[in-house]
């Protein structure tokens, strides 16, 4: 056990350490405004077309950040507001403004909108980003979005993403519980709460699951994978917050998206089940891969169950959680699920330690931190 905790407190370090590798930026240079006497009203800003202009605006709606802030960069001298707040003035050229999600939230008008206007002195353009944390200058100037001779604004796609994914995991709240019924799938308190014995007290039920079980259990990982991976995660492929309008148009391309996660994760948990039953027999010992198969079914079902319920939860729940808190709290869980699997199966099993532990670094241990890898980065 102590090796365990030893292990779990090497995994939080890392993550905590490669925090700032998981920042999300992206540019909002398109909407920005300004005021054009010609018409008496604001109009888009086009460089071409408003070579010298002092002051820039921006307006905002809170619930269309979907949890990520704001970062400017702006000129030397120039100055922010908000709501016609002052907020800040740089006191150098490329001077970083980042304003947090909860800031903005705290900032944010009756009608929930958010107003900021850039006051600059030699008339050059800020920059603007939504951003989930404060990202250096550096790694934004960096970035090939900055690069004006390749970067190409994305158009705008209207889009009911966040009404999609609702009704998504209302959907997926229903079918794993059919299928739990149809499966003899256990949920009841007491059956999921025996489902530690093997880590407390070396004793499990090891029990073989018939074939409607696992195909049961299978599906109901599948989508429950499915629906943590369009909520939570990052990059354009795991659908991230910044591109999910582009990604998800209509319905169809929301479908064609879920199938695609869907499928991966299916192959990722056939492989899983392959390399288990596969290597525990290369060690000539039938009990290694029948009641690893049965604990990790065991308590990756209790692990399915709790987040969807997490994740459910999250879609319907009207106040702000950190969706970069949630990536890393359903990531890490993933790991220490892995590693209970790994406790369990070694206080019933005879077998030497070394040995135990190379099998369970190929089937538990690498697997997991690929998909954890996968999810996150």
């Amino acid at each position: 056990m102590r090796y365990f905790f030893y292990l779990l407190f090497s995994i939080i370090t890392f993550f905590a350490s490669q925090r700032n590798l998981y920042a999300v930026e992206f540019p909002i240079q398109d909407k920005w405004l300004i005021y054009e006497s010609k018409v008496n009203g604001f109009v888009p800003y086009i460089p071409e077309e408003h070579p010298f202009v002092k002051n820039f605006y921006l307006l905002l709606d809170v619930k269309n950040l979907n949890g990520l802030g704001v970062e400017f960069i702006i000129p030397e001298n120039a100055a922010v507001f908000v709501n016609n707040q002052l907020q800040d003035i740089s006191k150098k050229d490329n001077g970083l403004v980042y304003f947090s999600n909860s800031k903005l939230k705290e900032q944010q008008k009756v009608t929930g909108e958010l107003l900021f206007v850039v006051n600059t002195v030699d008339g050059s353009a800020p920059q603007s980003f939504f951003v989930d944390k404060e990202v250096p200058y550096d790694k934004l100037n960096s970035n090939s979005i900055m690069n004006k001779s390749t970067y190409k604004e994305k158009f705008r796609y209207h889009s009911d993403f966040r009404e999609m994914l609702l009704m998504w995991s209302l959907i997926v709240f229903a079918f794993v519980g059919l299928a739990a019924k149809v499966g003899g799938l256990k949920t009841g308190a007491n059956s999921l709460i025996r489902s530690f014995e093997g880590v407390t007290m070396g004793r499990g039920d090891t029990t073989k699951m018939n074939t409607l079980q696992l195909i049961m259990f299978i599906f109901s990982f599948t989508l429950v994978g499915s629906l943590a991976l369009m909520l939570f995660g990052n990059g354009e492929i795991w659908l991230s917050q910044v591109t999910s309008a582009e990604l998800n148009k209509d319905v169809s391309a929301f479908a064609i998206n879920i199938f695609y996660v869907m499928v991966a994760i299916l192959g990722f948990v056939a492989f899983r089940l392959i390399i288990i039953y596969f290597l525990g027999n290369i060690f000539s010992n039938t009990n290694i891969p029948s009641i690893h198969g049965a604990e990790f079914y065991k308590l990756t079902w209790v692990y399915v169950l709790f987040y969807m319920i997490i994740c459910v939860f999250w879609t319907l729940n009207p106040f702000y959680i950190s969706w970069e808190f949630m990536r890393l709290f359903i990531g890490i869980g993933f790991l220490i699920k892995s590693f209970l699997v790994y406790i369990a199966v070694s206080k019933q099993v005879n077998f030497r330690n070394n040995y135990l532990f190379s099998y369970f670094c190929a089937t538990e241990f690498l697997p997991s931190l690929l998909a954890v890898k996968v999810f996150i980065s």
